[in-house]
């Protein structure tokens, strides 16, 4: 590869792109929520009545499935449409350049580069690459804005040649 091969995606976020990401960014914590209820509510149960444990985590199993986890995802994908509503700069057009310098990202309010080495970890879920700057600091790169399946991959071989294989999470082929 040399230094004048690169990869230009041009975008501007859809709600539903923003509300996938933001679902997937938030999965951790709900995760962490989730089991958290779950044994706060088998501890209760335990503890005021007379079932059996296995009666208490199945109850405690059901809640969570049944009805505190479509909760979640609905008050989640609420909260991210709202926001997505709100903040007119996620709808602006947004220029990602990546090559052998970087990333380059543009748009109406700023410009912004970013070496290779000052990226956190860049991870590739089904529709999208998540580019982390840092553990808790993220943005999205949809792959169906990119140009062709040459531009994914070449977009792939940047990332693996200039960061850390223990950083680089890309999905099997």
């Amino acid at each position: 590869m040399n230094n004048e091969e690169n990869v230009l995606v041009k975008f501007s976020v859809t709600e539903k792109d923003y509300t996938r990401t933001f679902l997937y960014m938030r999965m951790k914590y709900a995760i962490k929520v989730l089991i958290s209820g779950f044994l706060i509510l088998m501890i209760y149960l335990f503890t005021l009545t007379d079932l059996s444990l296995l009666t208490n985590f199945i109850i405690s199993a059901l809640s969570v499935l049944l009805i505190a986890v479509p909760l979640s995802f609905f008050a989640v994908s609420y909260k991210a449409k709202k926001e997505f509503r709100s903040d007119h700069d996620l709808r602006e057009e947004l220029t990602v350049e990546a090559n052998d310098l970087g990333l380059n990202l543009s748009a109406s309010n700023g410009n912004s580069h970013r070496d290779w080495d000052r990226i956190y970890s860049v991870r590739e879920i089904k529709h999208d690459f998540i580019v982390y700057f840092s553990k808790s600091f993220a943005f999205s790169l949809p792959k169906s804005y990119f140009g062709s399946k040459k531009d994914i991959s070449l977009f792939k071989e940047l990332v693996s040649k200039h960061i850390n294989s223990d950083k680089v999470y890309f999905k099997k082929q």
